[in-house]
């Protein structure tokens, strides 16, 4: 049996996921307080409801993604059982795979997973790839090879 391979969450993109609503936040704060002292409730109310959402955006990834990645927690897993996408609490198991492929994208890569049946998550299953740690090919030519391996042992 082959053994379980994991990776943990990465802290390079975590730190950019949080820099960016924090960014966005620090400028249209600016815009708020603006609105606030002259008076203008119209763009008082637009901005303000911007912050929220680039606050609400800025907790979620602090506790999603941020304190797991700090803590070193698994992002992704490949076991005897299958493929455990701990991002999305998404878990694959190996009969139902078909085939395993790689898209890439501007900034980060997906690990397509085509399933034999319909399941929960449809045919096809992503894996966005932007939250865990390595190289984007070498995580998937990983997968394929480990879903090789188990398709050959069953």
């Amino acid at each position: 049996m082959p053994e379980s391979i994991q990776y943990p969450y990465s802290k390079n993109s975590t730190i950019l996921g949080v820099l960016l609503p924090l960014i966005f936040f620090g400028i249209t704060f600016n815009n708020l307080r603006y609105a606030f002292l002259t008076g203008q409730i119209i763009g008082l109310v637009i901005v303000g409801f911007a912050d929220l959402v680039f606050l609400s955006f800025l907790v979620f990834i602090l506790l999603k993604r941020l304190i797991p990645a700090l803590r070193n927690e698994v992002a992704l897993e490949l076991n005897e059982d299958g493929i455990t996408d701990y991002t999305r609490n998404i878990v694959i198991e190996w009969g139902d795979v078909k085939d395993i492929n790689m898209e890439r994208g501007r900034s980060f890569s997906k690990m397509v997973i085509d399933l034999k049946h319909e399941t929960d998550y449809g045919n096809q299953v992503a894996i966005s790839l932007r939250w865990v740690a390595g190289k984007d090919q070498e995580i998937c030519e990983t997968a394929m090879a480990y879903f090789e391996e188990m398709t050959r042992l069953s």
